[in-house]
């Protein structure tokens, strides 16, 4: 727990280091908040069944492919915002594969609670973009 909110903490400072811009600087928070509880939900209960279950490792992907587009951008405003706007549309195709395949129809939460949570946490990832969207079309650019 420790390693995972140290590593939130830091990569926060570094990004507002990186921007005087205060929607990038909201950008990166909801991106990072949004990876938190991510991780977090999923290794305390799990998503899907338990947290012992394998289709949860999937979940971890998206984190990976948020930080993996925020690199590809290179960080940059508009970049970001296409970043954060694809691991939105991963996360609903995430939950739509997941949602109608058929060991989930046993999970307590059923697939009704995945797609709740999977809009929730898409919502944060396009609040995120909408944020890096709107740094990027004020112009302030991050700093070098």
């Amino acid at each position: 727990a420790g390693v995972l909110i140290g590593g939130v903490l830091l990569l926060y400072d570094r990004a507002a280091l990186a921007s005087p811009s205060v929607a990038y600087r909201g950008g990166v928070t909801v991106a990072l908040a949004v990876s938190f509880l991510l991780l977090w939900v999923n290794v305390a209960v799990g998503i899907v069944g338990s947290e012992d279950n394998p289709v949860n490792l999937s979940f971890f992907m998206l984190v990976l492919i948020a930080a993996i587009g925020a690199f590809s951008a290179d960080f940059r405003p508009a970049g970001m915002a296409r970043a954060m706007l694809g691991t939105a549309g991963v996360q609903m195709l995430l939950a739509l594969i997941i949602g109608t395949a058929p060991s989930t129809q046993h999970d307590p939460a059923g697939v009704v609670g995945l797609a709740i949570l999977s809009a929730f946490f898409a919502t944060l990832w396009l609040t995120s973009a909408a944020l890096f969207r709107h740094a990027a079309k004020t112009g302030e650019v991050r700093a070098d």
